[in-house]
């Protein structure tokens, strides 16, 4: 059965072929490294591998042709025969054929020990290659029966790992290139506890502890397949590798008092112990308020996209500050918090287009639209609030030699903009998924306009508190934290006035567009040079230069060499000292913001097809 699907999956799809020959050039490489590599470095890419083979098919759908053991329930056949037949199924592949190339690194790597080494390593890597198959099997089950939520979880994680190393390659490269050459000392301790380094250790390591390494990582594997034995048998049992979570069914009440203490499990309340119940921070929150605040924490909690969204923003923003450490760089820890918070303000932009026609409720509500609103805020706020304190205390605990104030000033404010302001974006540029009861990765409501417009309002609140942080006298320093205060509430307050004005007046409007089963066709970007296309598409050519072009001006040659005092030799304003030192950086700041400004004003104006 495997094999037939492969058959046919190869046929139809190139993508499979075009990942097995990318997968057998990085085995290429890594077998070539093998060769003359260190030791250390060497288990630990094997590591890498391994845990890739794991995690990615959960990323890439890549349990969709595969035989999984719901399909045997109505054939009589047990547990352990079961599981022995779906790992021989999942054995057929182009990945575990590319893995099993990858792993023989191992034994290459041992050849300049012995034949004796060579046969000790390759069974390890044997053991190493059915780890992954094994881990592969129960992930993939468990996971992608979880009904989408801890899938994208992990594919939050890794996109934002992924963004995170591409935008530190400046001090992950020098890393790297160490580590290649020899692993540092701690490295070498650590992988002394990562299974994949025990092959190679059983072969160099002092007598006796080949034996017990080996015995260690049979053991391992034992107890992986033990539990996929155990989940096949779940599985074929009851149709699911879990028991489905129970629910306790209310009774039936008449009078309002006792249903809303049915409700809370207790008996009926007394109007002077409700009013007790209304005191402190409720009686400044409306019910309603409440409400919404409640629904979108469960949202936040469930919904696949918000929570892929929240870890891509939070992983994201947490590598842009730490990985600067590889090269001993701690200026940004104390930064981990406010850029989390920027990165889940921005992805938050669009988060009306998950709801479809849910929106109705609050416009058939008297003040429903005010609820609404702050409900939303408020939840953003309440979710994201603890993860910005504690990424932020966090680098100010792991650089202590660093001055955490403008950092921590600059918090509060990035807290008021990204609560309120994403609320009017979302309701301003509604983009609606296909379908909101079954979303999917390729569901995107938001566009770079609507991220760029929240990552500009956060960085306009900050503009304060950094004003004063580069040209501020240092007398000025402990007010800093009141203007980020103050920065906040007025973002605060300006986003909920324009997001109430905008579901108020234009609420109608807003539900049509949300209610779209299908959008408007987008502009085709070819992806690769095409004049004719530039020609005929020329402010979209224009906009795409200048979005991507802007940052230039803005970062490297406005924001580095003013905020940090970074001046390279590429940079313009190093060249300069003094009053022209900072005009320049200024001038390069007020270019890339115009040039940005002016690539969303000409990509919000694009050609639709269609003649749109």
């Amino acid at each position: 059965m495997r094999a037939t699907m492969l058959r046919r999956s190869l046929r139809e799809h190139p993508g499979p072929t075009v990942a097995g020959l990318v997968g057998l050039l990085a085995a290429a490489w890594l077998i070539r490294y093998a060769l003359r590599g260190d030791q250390h470095t060497l288990g630990l890419l094997a590591g890498a591998w391994v845990l890739g083979w794991i995690v990615l098919p959960l990323l890439l759908g890549g349990g969709r042709g595969r035989v999984r053991p719901a399909h045997l329930r109505l054939e009589p056949i047990g547990g352990i025969p079961a599981a022995v037949g779906l790992l021989a199924a999942s054995a057929i592949g182009i990945g575990p054929a590319v893995s099993l190339v990858a792993l023989a690194a191992l034994p290459v790597h041992a050849a300049r020990y012995g034949a004796v080494a060579v046969l000790v390593t390759a069974g390890g890597a044997v053991l190493l290659w059915l780890l992954g198959l094994i881990g592969s099997a129960i992930a993939l089950e468990v996971v992608g029966h979880a009904g989408g939520p801890a899938g994208a979880l992990l594919t939050g994680v890794f996109t934002g790992t992924a963004m995170g190393v591409a935008g530190s390659l400046w001090a992950v490269f020098p890393w790297v290139s160490v580590l290649l050459v020899a692993a540092p000392e701690e490295v070498v301790r650590a992988m002394a506890y990562v299974p994949s380094a025990w092959p190679l250790s059983a072969v160099t390591g002092p007598t006796g502890q080949g034996a017990r390494l080996t015995a260690t990582l049979v053991g391992i594997v034992a107890l992986c397949a033990a539990a996929y034995i155990m989940l096949v048998r779940r599985v074929i049992a009851t149709g699911v590798p879990f028991r489905p979570r129970r629910t306790t069914a209310l009774p039936l009440v008449r009078r309002g008092g006792d249903e809303l203490a049915a409700r809370r499990g207790t008996t009926a309340a007394s109007p002077a112990e409700d009013g007790q119940a209304q005191r402190g921070w409720r009686a400044w929150v409306p019910a309603a308020t409440r409400a919404v605040v409640g629904r979108e924490l469960r949202a936040w909690t469930r919904h696949p996209l918000r929570l892929q969204y929240l870890a891509f923003a939070v992983v994201y923003g947490a590598l842009l500050a730490g990985l600067p450490l590889l090269s001993d760089v701690d200026l940004l820890l104390p930064w981990a918090g406010p850029l989390a918070v920027l990165g889940v303000a921005a992805m938050s932009a669009g988060l009306v287009g998950l709801d479809g026609t849910a929106l109705w409720l609050p416009l058939t509500t008297p003040g429903g639209e005010r609820a609404e609103v702050r409900g939303r805020a408020l939840a953003w706020l309440v979710l994201v609030t603890p993860i910005g304190v504690l990424l932020a205390v966090a680098g100010v605990i792991l650089a202590p030699d660093v001055d955490p104030l403008a950092a921590l000033s600059t918090l509060p404010a990035l807290l008021g903009a990204g609560a309120s302001v994403p609320v009017w974006v979302s309701l301003l540029r509604v983009r609606p998924v296909a379908d909101p009861r079954h979303p999917t990765a390729a569901d995107n409501p938001t566009d770079i306009v609507s991220v760029l417009v929240a990552t500009a309002a956060g960085l306009l609140a900050t503009a304060p508190v950094l004003a004063l942080v580069i040209w501020g006298p240092s007398e000025v320093a402990p007010l800093l934290p009141l203007v980020g205060l103050l920065g906040g509430a007025a973002a605060w307050w300006g986003g909920v006035w324009l997001a109430d004005e905008r579901l108020a007046r234009r609420g109608t409007t807003v539900l049509a567009a949300a209610g779209q089963r299908s959008r408007p066709p987008e502009t085709v970007l070819p992806l690769t040079w095409d004049l004719q296309w530039c020609r005929e598409n020329t402010s979209t050519a224009w906009a795409l230069g200048l979005l991507t072009v802007g940052w230039i001006p803005v970062i490297p040659q406005g924001l580095m060499p003013l905020a940090f005092g970074i001046d390279s030799g590429w940079i313009v304003a190093g060249h300069l000292s003094g009053s022209a030192h900072t005009a320049m950086g200024l001038a390069m700041v007020g270019l890339g913001v115009a040039m940005l400004l002016t690539g969303l004003v000409l990509w919000d104006r694009r050609p639709q097809p269609g003649g749109s």
